[in-house]
């Protein structure tokens, strides 16, 4: 999501600068901030609280996941401790219901990865609906004619960085 961004923002960079054709003249009245997008977010307070939610999740997802598999590892050893002792359609039963164990297992294996990625993915569009809020606010409070994200420039002086003061917003 963060690459998409950044890549139209590149695109429209270049295409204003070449659009608008600017003299030496005009450039040097513009005023132009850069801002590395990752960092100014992952800085914050409610992406660190959200990525330590998002922690927890995964963690509780990975012990119920390994009781599941505890459970079929279990049931395999059962299953080859008696097999000499029981019956040919015993066997059958128990082995089919290993088989079912691996197919819940493999499934709360998806659902977990799916729960995770949507939160992520959640909290990615709330972040980015309340970081385009606060940078355009930014920019128009501070006379701003363009803020870019930082891959665009080859260089640039560290005086256009507005990261801290954006991440300190979006604290706020």
């Amino acid at each position: 999501m963060f690459k998409t961004m950044k890549v139209t923002a590149l695109v429209a960079s270049i295409a204003a600068l070449s659009i608008f054709g600017f003299t030496s003249a005009q450039a040097a009245e513009l005023k132009i901030g850069y801002i590395d997008i990752n960092t100014a977010l992952q800085n914050t307070a409610e992406y660190q609280s959200g990525m330590t939610s998002l922690k927890a999740l995964r963690d509780k997802k990975l012990a119920q996941l390994k009781a599941l598999k505890d459970q079929i590892d279990r049931a395999e050893k059962d299953i080859m401790r008696q097999s000499l002792a029981m019956s040919q359609e015993h066997l059958s039963k128990k082995q089919r219901d290993l088989k079912e164990m691996g197919k819940n297992f493999q499934r709360a294996q998806q659902d977990a990865q799916e729960e995770l990625a949507a939160k992520k993915n959640s909290m990615d569009i709330a972040s980015m609906a309340k970081f385009q809020k606060v940078i355009t606010a930014y920019g128009k409070s501070h006379h701003y004619d363009m803020i870019i994200p930082r891959p665009v420039f080859l260089y640039v002086d560290a005086k256009h960085d507005v990261t801290g003061d954006i991440t300190k917003l979006l604290d706020k």
